[in-house]
């Protein structure tokens, strides 16, 4: 198909085919746009009609030689994905190029209903309907299918109310029901999304592309061949869930607690001391512990201040995820106390406020004071404090051990007469090198490996650019676990550390968040470490 496309003539040219001309509901199709000599900056965009979705893919070029004339092509795919039935014409195709403006006639593609016997519908449903600005909701789709699914790519709705959760990863799950040929795949996605702006209405459905296994026969001429098992083929199809329903409510300002910072969801607070009796100077540790429901990125615990003690603390440490199809949340913080004085010590108490959506009402929560019984003399308070330099460190010698000796047993000498006789070996070794040196060469040449997708051919569109970040990674991954890379997956990624594992997280939450920054600069770091 892509050599049908070629023009001989060597004048500046737009063509565009699509594999298929006929496709049912929920199907996907390949577009290719080729451009012949003629500079183009980006992938050409091309808008979708209502019931279609194009999604780029790549871009390649080719040269080629016709009577000793060279014609330069790009070719770019696309992704042409069916949600409803109908006749639909894409383009026609304007793209502006150095050589000028060059056009293209439509395509019309054709796209008939869904078999009712294909795959059963997408179901969605939301954790809260009725949410408040600042609460995490769940998204949670549910997709089953009497088909081998191979693979699956969600697409969350997007809704100028939510945005998704920074820093949580969705939780995906591929299991089977049944067994036999009444087993069915399922697939289930949980994404979490948090409110930000107030408003009521639908909330637009989200897409499935679902890659399936399909058998395909080696032949029908031959009755032998027809009925011998042959090759997988993948089909791949998009579905497409039901709109829901949604209303997001503004934070009331009546009742509104003067410290609050915005926290919402439902919570508990703990304060723990790592002792109750002390000695002054000495330190005991008070573990603060905040849980629940909500977002808590940012969140500060209320500074402890008083007389007959000092106090340092750490940074929260939050932690995130979806357990059970909902969404937790817990910050973690330390408190490190040292009483400067004898006698009873009594710690402020530990204080926290939130808007609870369950009860629709700001939450204050103050825990009992701590009380310390703390003995010991006050002149043992004269401690050093926490990260301050410490005059007694001294510096680190070397160990005697640690060092070779001199070898003093080293005489030079005249050299053995016999050695001129090594001369007569100079011409056999360099013909020597002269037939080997090419070989080694090709071997230690990192360039004999096939042209891979690079930096250099990332689009400038975000959607694009971002699929080409995903191709270089998987690339670079695949390179170095030696394996095809349409093998990989996220165990297999695990296997070369943190930072690989780090970089699929942050795609990964690129791909399903759909605005804000690429992790371009980390990804090239990582390329170029190897």
């Amino acid at each position: 198909m892509i050599h049908a496309l070629l023009s001989i003539a060597h004048a500046a040219g737009l063509a565009a085919q699509l594999d298929a001309t006929e496709v049912a509901a929920g199907q996907s199709v390949g577009l290719t746009v080729q451009v012949t000599d003629a500079e183009i900056a980006r992938p050409p965009v091309i808008d979708a009609p209502a019931g279609l979705t194009i999604r780029y893919l790549t871009r390649a070029r080719s040269r080629q030689m016709y009577n000793f004339d060279v014609t330069e092509t790009q070719t770019f795919r696309y992704e042409v994905s069916a949600t409803t039935a109908g006749v639909y014409s894409i383009g026609p195709l304007a793209v502006k190029t150095a050589a000028g403006v060059l056009h293209a006639d439509a395509l019309e593609l054709r796209v008939a209903e869904r078999d009712a016997g294909g795959v059963d519908a997408l179901a969605a449903d939301l954790s809260h309907p009725v949410a408040w600005v600042g609460q995490v909701l769940v998204y949670h789709l549910r997709f089953k299918t009497p088909r081998s699914l191979v693979n699956v790519r969600w697409g969350p709705p997007e809704d100028e109310r939510l945005t998704p959760e920074p820093g949580v990863d969705p939780l995906t799950s591929e299991y089977r029901l049944g067994s036999g040929k009444d087993a069915l795949a399922v697939a289930e996605l949980w994404y979490p999304m948090r409110a930000k702006a107030s408003g009521r209405g639908k909330l637009g459905g989200a897409t499935l592309l679902g890659q399936f296994a399909v058998q395909r026969r080696r032949g029908s001429s031959d009755p032998f061949l027809r009925d011998l098992p042959g090759f997988t083929d993948l089909e791949s199809e998009t579905v497409v869930s039901e709109p829901l329903a949604l209303e997001v409510r503004d934070l009331p300002t009546a009742g509104r607690p003067a410290d609050f910072s915005g926290l919402v969801g439902s919570f508990t607070l703990r304060a723990t001391p790592s002792a109750t009796t002390v000695q002054v100077g000495d330190t005991v540790t008070v573990d603060i512990e905040l849980a629940g429901d909500g977002a808590l990125a940012g969140v500060v615990f209320p500074a402890w201040t008083g007389d007959g003690f000092r106090v340092y603390d750490d940074s929260p440490a939050i932690e995130s995820q979806i357990r059970d199809g909902h969404f937790a949340a817990t910050a973690r913080a330390k408190r490190a106390v040292v009483p400067e004085r004898p006698g009873t010590l009594v710690l402020p108490a530990v204080r926290q406020s939130w808007f609870d959506p369950a009860r629709g009402e700001y939450v204050v929560e103050e825990l009992p004071p701590i009380t310390l019984t703390v003995g010991g003399a006050a002149e043992a308070a004269a401690v050093e404090a926490f990260g301050e330099p410490d005059a007694r460190k001294t510096a680190v010698d070397s160990l005697g051990e640690d060092i070779l000796p001199v070898r003093t047993d080293v005489s030079l000498g005249a050299p053995w007469p016999g050695a001129w006789a090594a001369l007569l070996c100079v011409p056999g070794g360099a013909l020597l090198a002269w037939e080997f040196a090419p070989r080694l060469r090709r071997r230690a040449r990192p360039g004999a490996e096939p042209q891979r997708f690079g930096f250099a051919d990332l689009a400038a569109d975000r959607e694009a650019r971002l699929a080409g970040l995903e191709r270089i990674f998987r690339e670079e991954a695949a390179r170095r676990l030696r394996r095809p890379e349409p093998e990989l997956k996220r165990e297999d990624v695990a296997t070369l550390g943190e930072a690989a594992v780090g970089l699929y997280r942050q795609l990964d939450q690129a791909r399903y968040r759909g605005d804000g920054g690429l992790p371009e600069a980390e990804v090239r770091a990582w390329v170029e470490s190897r």
